[in-house]
């Protein structure tokens, strides 16, 4: 006896199979966790083809999706309306607190024949000059660009990125790179350092022997900074941060920096300064904006108040 399928069963078979293919298709572990990345499908695949209408018909094809010209994976390929430079300055309001000594001098308690041997080791997490009340070590970066200058991304691949140990002192004390950039760990002192970097995608703790050098190949873009530490000396601390943007600075003495070659228009800049609250970011976390005169410059100057400073 044949079985006639009326149009609702047929279309309830239709329903049960797919949820059928969903849960094996589910099954076998977790997958990938997903982020903020853009995701560029293969393009040797060919796309689903869509269902018949209800009359038989062919549907109408699908409109394109156009991907965000602000997405990191698509904004080497984004022609910008002109290039320009970021410049700015970060001072301090108020009164800063006095730089603590870390070590006293000769009081090291490893290697004090060579560690604050002269003077003592004080702190660098915020240094803040007398006269102009500029900050120095900041970090400002703009990590989502609208697009990417090749020159600038030429200069920060090759850049020659030093990280030393002197004097029982990491320097610099707040480090930027590119991904891809290659960092050396140097150790000018005469005694034995390690750094031991807690970056989520670039972590890494090598032994650097006395007056000796190793190469660190930076692996991926971080989120915010990192510490670095040396687990000989424990009071050597820095930070490092490590972007998939060629846009980066850290601030001079005088609170200064400048950043080239960067695309015409508004950019989400980030400032970040370890001692603030709100794990040291002094814009949000996304970023302010500051728009970019073509063959001209954009200017950001933002003051940090005493009463955002953590306590040590």
């Amino acid at each position: 006896m044949s079985h006639a399928w009326t149009r609702p069963s047929y279309i309830a078979g239709l329903s049960l199979a797919g949820a059928l293919l969903l849960t094996i298709s589910g099954c076998g572990g977790k997958g990938p966790e997903a982020d903020d990345s853009i995701v560029i499908p293969d393009s040797t695949v060919a796309a689903p083809t869509a269902a018949p209408t209800a009359d038989g018909t062919a549907p109408a094809p699908a409109a394109a999706t156009t991907a965000s010209p602000t997405s990191p994976a698509l904004a080497e390929n984004v022609k910008a309306e002109g290039w320009g430079t970021l410049k700015g300055v970060i001072t301090f309001e108020g009164t800063p607190p006095a730089p603590k000594d870390l070590v006293e001098k000769g009081k090291a308690l490893k290697d004090p024949e060579i560690c604050a041997k002269d003077q003592p080791i004080k702190t660098e997490r915020l240094i803040v000059d007398s006269g102009s009340k500029g900050v120095k070590n900041v970090l400002v970066y703009i990590p989502k660009p609208t697009a990417v200058n090749p020159e600038a991304k030429s200069a920060a691949a090759t850049a020659e990125i030093v990280f030393d140990q002197k004097n029982c002192i990491f320097e610099p004390h707040v480090l930027a790179a590119m991904t891809g950039a290659k960092i050396l760990l140097k150790n000018s002192d005469p005694v034995n350092h390690n750094v031991n970097s807690k970056l989520k995608n670039n972590g890494t703790n090598p032994n650097v022997p006395p007056s000796s050098e190793l190469p660190f190949l930076t692996q991926g873009g971080e989120k915010t900074p990192g510490e670095v530490v040396c687990d000989i000396h424990q009071w050597m601390k820095a930070y490092w941060m490590v972007t998939d943007s060629p846009y980066f600075a850290v601030t001079d003495e005088k609170g200064n920096f400048e950043i080239k070659n960067v695309p015409a228009g508004t950019q989400k800049v980030v400032v970040w300064q370890e001692a603030v609250t709100g794990s040291g970011f002094v814009t949000p976390p996304s970023g302010q904006a500051v728009t970019i005169a073509a063959n001209g410059s954009g200017t950001l100057e933002l003051k940090i108040d005493a009463g955002k400073i953590r306590p040590e």
